[in-house]
């Protein structure tokens, strides 16, 4: 019998992550990812006692590259950032993008639910968006997030005429948000009127 092959929790992550990105979030298993690192699926069960905490971890893992991918952005305009950062993590990790969105909302939910507190304080930071409340911030940041997932998803599936480039479709996603902020804002003003 020859010696036991030890892995850490990050190397099987990372096993994982890998399949997600060329074969998508479902075609994890212990036994493919055993089979990604020339092992049996023993190893793997030291560390994770099911399929379903490993996709927990790989969640995880995701949440982290969306959270890198934001504050790469930094541009001085949170909101701005966050759409920006969306789009590239659509169109660097268009598998997993498309799972997370696409897949009946079984990935997003913790997705969701991990990210989405974190949306709403780089929104309160915004100076453009000042004085708004949580439920106007709720509002627009739905507006947006139904155009860019819309435009993300177009991105992902190569959808976007040829002539579009990454700075484009930018912005294209600028301009939508910079719309919908100053859409808010009017109706704030006519509603107080």
């Amino acid at each position: 019998m020859g010696p036991k092959v030890k892995f850490t929790k990050e190397q099987i992550i990372d096993a994982a992550f890998e399949i997600a990105q060329t074969e998508g979030l479902d075609a994890i298993t212990m036994r493919k990812i055993a089979e990604k690192m020339n092992s049996s699926v023993a190893p793997i069960y030291v560390n994770f006692k099911n399929v379903d905490e490993l996709n927990e971890a790989l969640i995880a893992r995701i949440i982290g590259i969306s959270r890198q991918l934001l504050t790469e952005e930094s541009s001085g305009n949170p909101f701005s950032d966050m759409g920006k950062a969306s789009l590239r993590f659509a169109m660097e990790y268009s598998v997993i993008f498309r799972d997370l969105v696409a897949k009946n909302g079984r990935y997003m939910q913790g997705y969701d639910e991990k990210m989405m507190p974190a949306l709403f304080d780089e929104m309160q930071k915004d100076p453009e968006l000042k004085g708004f409340t949580i439920d106007e911030l709720r509002t627009i940041l739905l507006k947006m997030r139904i155009f860019q997932l819309g435009l993300s998803m177009m991105a992902a599936n190569g959808l976007l005429p040829e002539e579009y480039n990454k700075q484009a479709i930018m912005d294209i996603l600028s301009s939508a948000a910079d719309d919908v902020i100053v859409s808010a804002k009017l109706r704030r003003g006519f509603e107080n009127e």
